[in-house]
């Protein structure tokens, strides 16, 4: 019997889970990774084990040493672009990961095409994801998956949409005053900067949360270029208004990527929470000026 694709996938993210839940649809095996942390899951695997990478980055320089084993590389972040005229590379910025490979699932037959199926659960996700104006119903999904876990979403939506039930409902109506007072705790502890022509906003958190909606809620009362939000584990998330390139900015200062409005990245190795705001305040202060930003 031949061995299952493996599909890597971005780990705490919904667009992750539900591309895990496509693979699993289509006889592969998900594994969960960083976003930033797929070329050093591979260099772990057998060098003959084939692979799908979705919705993860990848360095150029490893490509060619992985070349051989990825059938497909499926990414819609700015960072992927240097890898768009590679072989088996599918780079498409107009959608989220879980999109791209239900369009190349079902092209490649891996996966029967069934719009009444899956179209229901992929679009909130793709709206979501891009953080387009109405993202509402893809929010109400991603709070149930952080609250719920990664195995309630697998068996929720594994073949594809399913209603909400009174129950989840009802949890999700608690999940939603439970993230207005997350909001409110955090905004009292975010600390306002200048970076060159800019006014940025740098917050520590000490839990996971509605990083998304915390960090949104602070651009629009304050007028910000961005807002990064260090998490506990030391991984940074940045959103940023119109102003700003928050791909080219994490790339350029934050040993990260991601979309123009939407990207992460990092602390330095030994670098503790506790000691990040004064340093993400440096690092944005010199990355903006160093970038021409």
């Amino acid at each position: 019997m031949a061995t299952p694709l493996t599909l890597v996938t971005h780990d705490h993210c919904l667009d992750g889970a539900t591309c895990a839940v496509l693979g699993l649809a289509a006889g592969m095996l998900p594994a969960f990774v960083y976003p930033d942390g797929a070329a050093a899951f591979l260099a772990a695997l057998p060098p003959d084990r084939p692979v799908v990478l979705a919705d993860v980055s990848f360095p150029v320089d490893v490509y060619p040493r992985e070349a051989d084993r990825l059938v497909a590389l499926i990414d819609h972040h700015q960072s992927a672009l240097p890898l768009a005229d590679r072989p088996r590379v599918h780079i498409d910025q107009r959608h989220c990961g879980s999109t791209l490979l239900y369009e190349w699932l079902t092209a490649t037959g891996r996966l029967a095409a069934d719009e009444a199926r899956w179209r229901p659960l992929l679009e909130p996700v793709d709206d979501y994801d891009l953080w387009r104006p109405d993202h509402r119903a893809g929010q109400a999904l991603n709070r149930l998956r952080m609250a719920r876990g990664w195995e309630w979403f697998r068996d929720k939506f594994r073949d594809g949409w399913s209603p909400l039930t009174e129950d989840e409902q009802q949890q999700l109506a608690q999940l939603e005053a439970d993230e207005e007072a997350f909001i409110a705790r955090y905004v009292e502890r975010t600390e306002l900067f200048p970076a060159g022509p800019h006014r940025f906003a740098v917050v520590r958190l000490e839990e996971e949360g509605a990083v998304n909606e915390l960090s949104h809620r602070l651009l629009a009362a304050h007028d910000l270029a961005a807002v990064i939000a260090i998490k506990p584990d030391g991984r940074l998330s940045c959103r940023t208004s119109p102003q700003l390139d928050a791909a080219r900015f994490m790339e350029a200062g934050f040993q990260g990527g991601g979309h123009p409005r939407a990207a992460g990245g990092r602390l330095p190795a030994g670098t503790q929470p506790a000691d990040g705001a004064a340093w993400v305040k440096a690092q944005a202060v010199r990355t903006v000026a160093e970038q021409g930003l």
